[in-house]
């Protein structure tokens, strides 16, 4: 006995997450996969006094969520600084307080954990993907 779809819509049989077929069509064939790499397109605020807070957002694409991996943001030579506010198009961190004055690179990692690989942890630190870099500067 077989089932008749009476809106002649066929049951999807050929789903294979390995060759990323559906319904015969694969992935490669329209040049998409997803997109790892963040991008910046702009800072809220490009410079700041030394020794002061200074909350920067950062727009752009692409940012992860905790639960596909992590994004940080690297000030200079400030690495793996947290993000204070997320959202996959803007994030935000605090400009650290002991920098001092002069021009500093913005850039952003996504540390991506892989479809099918174990969570990011000591043992498997991820994928990292960068972003452009942007300016900043401390006066």
């Amino acid at each position: 006995m077989s089932y008749q779809n009476p809106n002649g819509i066929q049951p999807i049989t050929n789903i294979s997450i390995y060759n990323k077929t559906i319904k015969g069509l694969t992935c490669k064939a329209y040049n998409k996969y997803p997109n790892f790499n963040p991008s910046i397109t702009s800072l809220s605020v490009t410079s700041s006094a030394s020794g002061v807070y200074s909350l920067v957002y950062i727009n752009g694409a692409n940012f992860l969520p905790v639960s596909n991996g992590t994004t940080y943001v690297n000030f200079g030579n400030f690495k793996n600084l947290p993000i204070i506010f997320y959202s996959s198009f803007n994030i935000s961190f605090v400009v650290p307080l002991n920098a001092l004055p002069g021009n500093y690179n913005i850039n952003v990692i996504n540390v991506y954990n892989g479809n099918l690989s174990p969570r990011v942890n000591q043992s498997y630190p991820g994928i990292n993907n960068y972003s452009n870099t942007i300016a900043y500067t401390i006066t």
